[in-house]
């Protein structure tokens, strides 16, 4: 069993994850970092000198590793649900949590993260609020059709984030199931 992040880029999935993880107290992956240990390289210089495609074969090699892998919270790019055969590979590895994030608060990030050069280049040369939109509108379906579950993250902190989908875990009875295969 998974928990398992979904999420636009730039929506909280990696902090909170680590938090959740740590409330779980189960080990939290990250697939991007898979990607770049497997390509001894950081995601943006795989992109730069490979392009798109090889990094989206490379996520899918990333998320079918995951199923060697015991119980543990995911964060995942927030492409990885563009491929339906990624999608149905997610659904049989666990429980899908979509971090609903409001546009403004993404642009934000991701320009914040431009300045600091961090892991997110852009998908096209667009401007990045157009483009944010753009994307967004083509995947929001996708996340909201694969989450088993769906968290706003308006106005709350990762901490409040981390609390609402420990809560709803707690209450559909995964937390349980957790530790039971914790045990195991």
């Amino acid at each position: 069993m998974k928990i398992i992040l979904i999420g636009y880029r730039a929506t909280g999935k990696s902090t909170i994850g680590l938090l959740l993880s740590g409330k779980l107290k189960i080990p939290f992956v990250d697939t991007d970092h898979l990607i770049e240990e497997a390509a001894g390289m950081p995601v943006r210089k795989l992109v730069e000198l490979k392009g798109w495609d090889e990094f989206r074969k490379r996520e899918t090699e990333a998320l079918a590793s995951l199923q060697e892998r015991g119980v543990c919270v995911v964060a995942t790019g927030g492409g990885a649900i563009i491929a339906n055969a990624n999608r149905l590979l997610l659904k049989k590895s666990g429980v899908l949590v979509y971090l609903k994030t409001p546009f403004p608060d993404i642009l934000e990030r991701l320009k914040r993260d431009a300045l600091k050069e961090q892991i997110r280049p852009q998908f096209t040369s667009e401007n990045l609020a157009a483009e944010t939109l753009t994307v967004l509108s083509e995947r929001i379906p996708l996340y909201e059709s694969a989450a088993d579950f769906t968290v706003d993250t308006q106005d709350k902190s990762v901490v409040r984030v981390t609390e609402d989908i420990y809560q709803h875990l707690l209450d559909a009875g995964i937390v349980f199931e957790i530790k039971q295969l914790k045990k195991t």
